[in-house]
Formats: C-alpha cells, sequence, structure tokens
C-alpha cells in the first residue's frame, strides 16, 4: 500500500510540479536545446557554449522524452522516471533472491521513500542515470559471482558503462573499491575471477561509452581536459575552486555529507536501531551470513559517503548512490526482525510511526510543489512566462534583469533573454517591439526614474519573487498638476 501511494504521488507530481531554477530547469533546458538544434554530441550551455561539465546521458534521456511528448514537464521527465522504476526493480529482485518476496517489495518501498531518491526519481538531472548504472553494477557483480552468470557478468560491464556515459569515471570510484573490499575480506577472488567475462566484458564497457568522449572532444577540443582534470580532481581537491565554467564552487565543512546523508534517508535511518549490533558474534553473523551478503551491502552504502568526507566540494545529491544498499540493509534488519504485519508494539524498520512521518513528508512536498510553488525553497518562472505568452504581441520580447533563469528559457522555448546591464535594458527599450522586463523590486527601484516611467507593472510577488513589467506604448500622465491652478504661457 505505501509503495504504491509513493509511486502515485510521484506520478503526479511529475505532470503538475513545475521546472526550478537552478538544476533542474537547467538540465531541462539543456535538453530542450538538443532536440531544437539537432546537436546530440555536444550538450549546449547556450547556443553554440558547450556544456562540458556532465556526459550526455542524462540529456539524451530528457531530449528523446521531449523529442517525443513535447517540450513539457512530462516530456523531459518520462524516462528518467523510468529509469527510477528500474533501479526500484533492481533492488527489490536482489532482495528477493538474498531473502525473500516480502523483503524485496520492502526494500523498493524503503528507497522510494527516502526523500532523496523520492526527488531525485523524476528529476532533471545527471544524479539519476548515474545510481542506474552503479546499482546494475551492484547488483550484477554479486550475481554473477554467486550463481556464475555470464549474463549478469555483462550485465556488470554494461552498468558501468551507463555510469560513465553519465557522469564519467566517478561511476567507477563507485562501483569497484567496495567490491574489491568485499572480494578481499570474503577471499572471493578466484570465484570472481572465473564468474566474470573480464576482457570481453571491459572490452564491451569501452565500446558503448569511449566514441563519446573521443567524438565530443573532437567537435570541441578542451573538452577532456576541463572534464577529467578539472571536474573529476580540482573541484574535489581544491577548496573554493575557481575553474568551473557553469556555476560556482559549494564550500562544505569536510564531513557535510554525513549530514546529506541523515537528510536523505530521514526518517528511515532509525531503523537501523533494529539491527542486532549488540554483541560482536551477532554483528558478524549478520553482515557475514549467506556469502557475506551484509558486508557487500555494508560496503557499498558506506564507500560513496566515505569517499566525499573530506571533500568540501560537495552538493546535497552526492550520496545518492549509496542510497539502494542502505535500503536493502533496512530490509535486512526487518527480515531479521521476523516482524509480520508490522505493529506499534515492537520497533524496526518499518515501524507505523515512520510510515506516518514518510507520508507526511510527501504530501507537505507535493502540497507546496503543486499549489504554492512559489512558497517552494526553489522558484520557477512558469507563471511568469505564462503572463508573458498571454499578452505578447509579434515582435515583443523577454528579458530578464537579473542572473539567468533557465526555467524562463524552457517555458519560453528559449525566448526569454538575460542582462545585468542597465545599458543593454535601456537599448532594448528603444528597440522595435515592447519590452517584457523580469527583475526584482530592488532592482526595479534601482533604475533611474525617467527610466521606471516606461514600464508599468505586470505581476507583482513581492520584493523577493521577480516581477514582471512591460513598456509603455502610451505617454505617462503628467500627476501631482492641480490644472486649475495653472496659467497660459504669456498670461
Amino acid at each position: 500500500m505505501l509503495f504504491a501511494c509513493l509511486i502515485a504521488c510521484r506520478v503526479v507530481m511529475l505532470l503538475l510540479v513545475p521546472h526550478a531554477d537552478p538544476s533542474e530547469a537547467r538540465y531541462a533546458e539543456i535538453s530542450r536545446k538538443m532536440v531544437e538544434t539537432s546537436d546530440w554530441i555536444t550538450p549546449q550551455y547556450d547556443y553554440g557554449i558547450p556544456f562540458w561539465a556532465k556526459p550526455p546521458l542524462s540529456m539524451w534521456m530528457s531530449a528523446a522524452g521531449i523529442e517525443l511528448f513535447g517540450s513539457n514537464e512530462f516530456g523531459s521527465r518520462i524516462f528518467i522516471f523510468i529509469a527510477s522504476l528500474g533501479i526500484l526493480l533492481l533492488v527489490a529482485r536482489s532482495v528477493r533472491r538474498e531473502l525473500d518476496e516480502t523483503s524485496g517489495l520492502v526494500a523498493a518501498t524503503l528507497l522510494l521513500g527516502m526523500p532523496l531518491f523520492f526527488y531525485c526519481s523524476a528529476a532533471v538531472m545527471t544524479d539519476l542515470p548515474l545510481v542506474a548504472g552503479t546499482t546494475l553494477a551492484m547488483v550484477a557483480f554479486r550475481t554473477a559471482v554467486l550463481e556464475n552468470s555470464k549474463r549478469w557478468g555483462y550485465a556488470f560491464f554494461i552498468g558501468l558503462a551507463i555510469g560513465l556515459l553519465a557522469k564519467g569515471p566517478l561511476a567507477l570510484v563507485i562501483a569497484v573499491p567496495p567490491i574489491a573490499g568485499w572480494i578481499f575480506l570474503t577471499g572471493t577472488w578466484r570465484r570472481a575471477w572465473k564468474s566474470l567475462p573480464w576482457i570481453s566484458g571491459t572490452l564491451l564497457m569501452l565500446t558503448l561509452s569511449v566514441p563519446w568522449y573521443l567524438a565530443a572532444e573532437h567537435k570541441t577540443p578542451g573538452f577532456l581536459n576541463y572534464f577529467l582534470v578539472g571536474e573529476h580532481w580540482k573541484r574535489f581537491t581544491v577548496s573554493g575552486w575557481k575553474g568551473d565554467l557553469y556555476g560556482k564552487a559549494h564550500s562544505k565543512t569536510p564531513g557535510t555529507i554525513w549530514l546529506f546523508l541523515l537528510a536523505a534517508t530521514f526518517p528511515w535511518f532509525f531503523g537501523f536501531f533494529a539491527i542486532p549490533f549488540r554483541r560482536w558474534r551477532e554483528s558478524r553473523n549478520f553482515v557475514m551470513a549467506d556469502h557475506g551478503r551484509g558486508l557487500y551491502w555494508l560496503f557499498w552504502a558506506l564507500w560513496p559517503v566515505a569517499f566525499f568526507t573530506p571533500s568540501r566540494n560537495i552538493i546535497a545529491t552526492y550520496p545518492l548512490p549509496a542510497l539502494p544498499a542502505i535500503a536493502m540493509l533496512l530490509a535486512m534488519a526487518a527480515h531479521h526482525c521476523g516482524v509480520n504485519g508490522f505493529s506499534w508494539k515492537r520497533f524496526h524498520p518499518l515501524h507505523p510511526a515512520l510510515v506516518a512521518l514518510c507520508l507526511c513528508l510527501v504530501i507537505f512536498a507535493g502540497t507546496v510543489s503543486i499549489i504554492i510553488p512559489n512558497s517552494a525553497p526553489h522558484q520557477t518562472e512558469r507563471e511568469l512566462v505564462e503572463i508573458f505568452h498571454n499578452q505578447c504581441r509579434t515582435g515583443d520580447h523577454l528579458l530578464y534583469f537579473e542572473k539567468r533563469r533557465y526555467s524562463a528559457e524552457f517555458y519560453s522555448e528559449g525566448a526569454a533573454e538575460h542582462t545585468e546591464s542597465s545599458t543593454v535594458l535601456i537599448a532594448q527599450l528603444d528597440a522595435p517591439g515592447r519590452l517584457f522586463a523580469a527583475m526584482k523590486t530592488k532592482s526595479f527601484n534601482g533604475l533611474p526614474p525617467n527610466i521606471q516611467r516606461r514600464f508599468v507593472p505586470l505581476s507583482n510577488w513581492g520584493t523577493q519573487r521577480i516581477n514582471l513589467y512591460l513598456e509603455r506604448t502610451d505617454t505617462p500622465t503628467m500627476t501631482g498638476i492641480d490644472a486649475a491652478k495653472t496659467f497660459p504661457i504669456g498670461s
């Protein structure tokens, strides 16, 4: 029931929640440009400006949806959402094989109920495709070793290729060390060597991923240096890295990712209190039973977070690759508890209080995002662009006198321009056609009075939101003069 409710809520939000600035709207607009320009090799940050920060898999997925269903929320998100369903299926299938069918459903439900996964499961960003690749790789490797299956062995390398096309070498950094640690501690290196097609699988991985990297470097020279050295080394080792071409570095205190992890898994992380770690023997049995099942999932859960612990330049989505394994561990704890018909009397990972809290969070997020999106933490320009579309005529143009708003570009299908120069704003006033200017109240009040008088307000959302102003086509009336008290010139 909880799983069905979460799926239904996510589908509704997928359809109705607007793209918000900066992250999701940026990738949605890059995907829209990909369709508009028919350039499927180099994502474009702006027309003619390459976007070197990420490989294109997530943008290919969104662009394919836009090509099929139009430039809207459904089109840009649908294939991301399908990928998230694939992750849930992999998690459920893996836990069902290791434990039982009920535990598989519990694991999928817990994963979908985690706030970070619930959001990313239909968000136009690069993170979910990366997790699709790493989850396939991790599930496939263990299955291939235990079942001696060449099919799952090839699936392992396909998962790595997906990760390479989603976020680059980071996929290898996330997937390989936990596997190596598990092999070392369980002594299964000989079995792992025999079970997987290492040579042909590696060739398959390279065949699927390397051609795009070569094509991108050939089309826009300098890509490989920026992406491999800048994005994968300096971003994490240089505090306040200044080389970011598309934003600014996010300088955080080392270890902040653990706080992000708690927020990403709230409230379900409380379920770990049900794991029997009271005595060493119980703990060892819990992680080493059934060919080190718990150890494998534990390494998978801890390594992505441990890897980013010393890094300062991180964002809240970085714990996402660890969440499938955390859901598996919680399902394993629930299975160990052996609670039938989960009740209030005994604490366990799927306790009714945690279920109720999860549903409250989802309902609150949906209400804010759909009914009052202007109150959401990340705001959108969809409503403002709709006002522009309803009132514009041929030759009119929309200019944002603020920092760039990707959602405005997406919803205007590239028509919205932006500038931070008052000179450009004044020049646009003198250009043919009416000017629709979008800016905050503070910015408008900072304009010279003679420029302010040339606008009439169309919307007002307060000082913190961007308001819309229309260029006047009539002559401003003179106010504050009593005609009865004036005299003709010369009298």
